[in-house]
């Protein structure tokens, strides 16, 4: 019942999502996406009056979207998209909160459920004269990445949009406070390939290369944890900015990730422990930020690796011995001892004799019969 954060994700899931969950009043954060859960949205989950994240994306989720969930006020991410056979419309109390939904309104297309009732903090619809902007606070928010401007195709490449909604929700974590000039050309008005930075593959189109390091423009924001959505990624590659903040947890959801390059920012604190767990990894550059703790002793299970960089951090504690073995590494700049420093020894040769002397057992000292010369 205290729980608060349940990340069940990428963990190839079955089944229909219990609507027990509704039972965990503490609750703030509930991710299960990118499994195979099938059946409706359960409405209970509109009890969760604590929840802040709810994100579904990328399952086989059919029904309607629960109106329940616009009881939800603290909701801040709401994630629904990749579940092409959700059906109806949105629940006006969620539709009208445009930020909130970007995501679901991109990706399957829906209208918003008529209002019940006129909402006594809108305004009522403009009868003529002095609309100006027409946006009121009636106004409907224009889809993101839809546009057929930014994706061509939209509906065929569905996976491509949700890409598209993850970088430009990113966007201003990653710029930080640097000028306007120097932000990155990401928009709504300019088609996806053209945007600096970012490679697209196909079969399907999905985004698998970021790489920021752009002439002229230096990053100084964070690294958001939910680039762990853009699931086609091969490269990541922030390298040379001025990128503060932790190291993410969650980077292990980037399946195809081959290289990983965060070297010369200014992250700080530990290394996750499960960037062990991106078992398709050959290139991890950490090196020259402020990061702290010990190696996790998890990157001796990337068998892959064939690049390391770690000098130029503040680590402690010891290096994992069979580190050594990827072979381009910086271990040597690192004043600090392998875990276990064995000096490898000529092994001792056994001549038989014709008599044995009988070992003692285990745990007794050996005797043998001094032999007078």
């Amino acid at each position: 019942a205290n729980l608060q954060t349940l990340n069940l994700y990428s963990n190839t899931l079955t089944g229909t999502i219990p609507s027990q969950l509704g039972q965990l009043a503490n609750l703030q954060t509930l991710d299960l996406h990118n499994n195979q859960l099938t059946g409706t949205i359960p409405s209970q989950l509109g009890q969760l009056a604590n929840l802040q994240t709810l994100n579904l994306y990328s399952n086989t989720l059919t029904g309607t979207i629960p109106s329940e969930l616009g009881r939800l006020s603290r909701l801040r991410q709401l994630y629904l998209g990749g579940n092409t056979r959700i059906s109806g419309c949105v629940p006006y109390s969620l539709y009208s909160r445009s930020t909130l939904m970007s995501d679901t309104v991109s990706m399957l297309s829906l209208q918003a459920c008529p209002s019940p009732t006129p909402m006594p903090t809108q305004r009522p619809p403009s009868t003529g004269g002095g609309g100006g902007g027409g946006g009121g606070g009636g106004s409907t928010p224009r889809p993101r990445c839809t546009n057929g401007t930014v994706v061509a195709n939209p509906t065929d490449n569905a996976a491509l949009v949700q890409d598209c909604v993850q970088l430009l929700t990113i966007k201003a974590t990653l710029e930080g406070r640097i000028s306007t000039s120097m932000r990155l050309n990401w928009s709504e008005d300019s088609s996806i390939d053209t945007w600096e930075g970012v490679t697209i593959g196909t079969s399907p189109q999905r985004v698998v290369s970021l790489e920021l390091q752009i002439s002229g423009k230096t990053l100084e924001g964070s690294i958001p944890s939910t680039l762990s959505r853009l699931t086609g990624l091969q490269t990541l590659n922030l390298s040379n900015n001025e990128l503060s903040g932790r190291i993410p947890v969650g980077l292990r959801a980037l399946a195809n990730l081959q290289v990983l390059d965060f070297s010369n920012n200014r992250l700080s604190g530990s290394m996750p422990t499960d960037l062990g767990s991106i078992a398709s990894l050959q290139t991890l550059h950490l090196a020259n930020n402020s990061l702290t703790g010990s190696i996790p002793t998890t990157l001796v299970d990337l068998s892959d690796l064939r690049s390391l960089s770690l000098a130029g951090n503040r680590l402690s504690g010891c290096i994992p011995n069979a580190l050594a073995r990827v072979a381009q590494n910086d271990l040597s700049a690192i004043e600090l001892p392998f875990c276990d420093p064995v000096t490898p020894t000529a092994t001792p040769t056994v001549t038989p004799t014709a008599t044995a002397t009988p070992l003692a057992p285990v745990g007794r000292p050996i005797f043998l019969p001094l032999v007078r010369q």
